[in-house]
């Protein structure tokens, strides 16, 4: 076996607070010479195209989540299933059947709006095979701003990439963390 040496590389993120700060971001980490090729931005549903045009380079994606098939499909079961008691209470008391059933459907209504504008920062970070620790942080700082930019670079460019990161001072949690290969 050769003594061939793992080349190491680094992912840096911070939550910008607003897209003035993450244009400057990237504009830092290009006159730092980093390829922004590989920023990837998550941010919310309604910034999504605004970061697009500001930072063609940069992969956006969107941070809030949404139900898959199965879920839905189960949603949808477990509603009808309510719905079902709810006609069975109406034939016995109407009040009681309509009020169950209204209640049902202003729950059911509001969960589904609750869940699909909560930012899923900490499922999505992990997702990227970046640590829990890092993910509970970004997590929590990213109701305070615009979006979570991350970019991982070689060990030769990580001084520069963390110079451009801790340039800016409205950065919110500006963290890295070493991508080392484990074998």
């Amino acid at each position: 076996m050769g003594t061939e040496r793992i080349k190491r590389h680094y992912t840096l993120g911070a939550i910008a607070p607003d897209l003035r700060s993450l244009d400057a971001l990237d504009e830092r980490l290009e006159n730092a010479e980093v390829d922004t090729s590989s920023l990837l931005v998550l941010s919310r549903r309604k910034d999504e195209s605004l970061i697009k045009v500001s930072l063609p380079e940069a992969e956006v994606r969107v941070a809030e989540a949404t139900l898959r098939r199965i879920q839905w499909f189960e949603f949808g079961s477990a509603y009808l299933g309510v719905t079902a008691v709810g006609v069975l209470m109406g034939a016995v008391h109407l009040p009681t059947g309509l009020v169950v059933q209204t209640v049902m459907t202003l729950a059911a209504i509001i969960g589904l709006v609750v869940f699909h504008r909560r930012p899923q920062i900490k499922r999505k970070v992990v997702g990227l095979g970046l640590p829990d620790e890092l993910a509970g942080k970004w997590e929590a700082s990213f109701s305070s701003g615009f979006a979570l930019a991350l970019i991982t670079v070689p060990e030769a460019l990580f001084g520069d990439a963390q110079e451009a990161f801790l340039e800016d001072e409205s950065l919110i949690e500006p963290l890295a963390v070493d991508r080392r290969v484990v074998l």
